[in-house]
């Protein structure tokens, strides 16, 4: 089996390329196994996964979403794989699950209504798609690094990961939400239990 911290390495060397949709299948593997580990699952789920980015959400956003960190978030936003509420907005774990670890990972239909960018963090265009930051990638693979579930994992000494202005050995990180923590205290004042 391929370990959490290859799936890691793998979709920053495609981050590194700028390859972004190829990045995003070894980070939801590595994604959906951490859900499973948090949930302390036999089998990764949709029930684990939502639970795990929903736990985590403050730190995938807080990376993920430059100038935004939340415990909650939902968005005005269409698409025939989730579900809205009545008011036509859809929680940010039914995007990362649905839109992308099933639609751009699982399928080979046109990825249409998801759009990447350096320069807007979370937004809709014109015509209805979901303009997410390329730093959402980092988000998610921030929770996977930080969570206490893989500290365990290992990762060559080359790979390095940055939170605010910090940077950071990866191979030093694994499980540590403390650090994830007292960085996010230091730049926001907000001191997450």
């Amino acid at each position: 089996m391929i370990s959490v911290g290859r799936r890691v390495q793998e979709a920053i060397d495609h981050m590194g390329k700028g390859e972004i949709t190829l990045a995003l299948t070894p980070a939801c593997i590595a994604l959906d196994i951490t859900a499973q580990r948090h949930s302390n699952a036999k089998r990764s789920g949709r029930t684990h996964f939502k639970k795990f980015i929903q736990d985590y959400l403050w730190v995938i956003t807080y990376i993920g979403f430059p100038g935004l960190m939340t415990p909650t978030l939902r968005i005005p936003f269409s698409h025939p794989e989730v579900k809205a509420d009545a008011a036509g907005n859809v929680g940010i774990e039914d995007i990362i699950y649905h839109i992308i670890r099933c639609s751009l990972i699982h399928s080979d239909q046109p990825t249409a209504k998801i759009i990447w960018n350096k320069a807007v963090g979370l937004g809709k265009d014109p015509n209805g798609n979901l303009v997410l930051s390329e730093n959402l990638v980092w988000g998610i693979l921030g929770a996977i690094i930080f969570s206490p579930h893989n500290k365990a994992e290992k990762i060559p000494d080359t790979y390095w990961f940055r939170i605010a202005d910090f940077q950071m050995f990866i191979s030093e990180l694994w499980g540590r939400i403390d650090l994830a923590k007292r960085v996010v205290k230091l730049h926001t004042g907000i001191d997450y239990p």
